[in-house]
């Protein structure tokens, strides 16, 4: 089966994303009302890019930074948790 070329990390598959886990455990991100996870400031977690396919068909992947935004922005500080 060939691997997605993107996924988005939300509340249901973060267990499969580690280091993901690890900062939702942590409290340093957190879901909206949607489950989409986010940075405590309000930017969503990126959506995770294909990036190659290892010899041993493992699938790797990094965060992309299209909808990351600085947390000191003004759109940090005028961004409204999703209600």
């Amino acid at each position: 089966m060939k691997p997605s070329t993107e996924i988005v990390i939300t509340l249901a598959n973060v267990a499969e994303w580690p280091k993901f886990k690890k900062l939702l455990d942590e409290g340093k991100i957190m879901a909206d009302n949607s489950g989409r996870l986010r940075y405590r400031h309000g930017a969503p977690v990126g959506k995770m890019s294909l990036v190659q396919t290892k010899k041993d068909g493992t699938p790797q992947y990094v965060e992309s930074a299209d909808e990351w935004f600085d947390p000191d922005s003004k759109k940090t500080q005028e961004f409204l948790w999703p209600q």
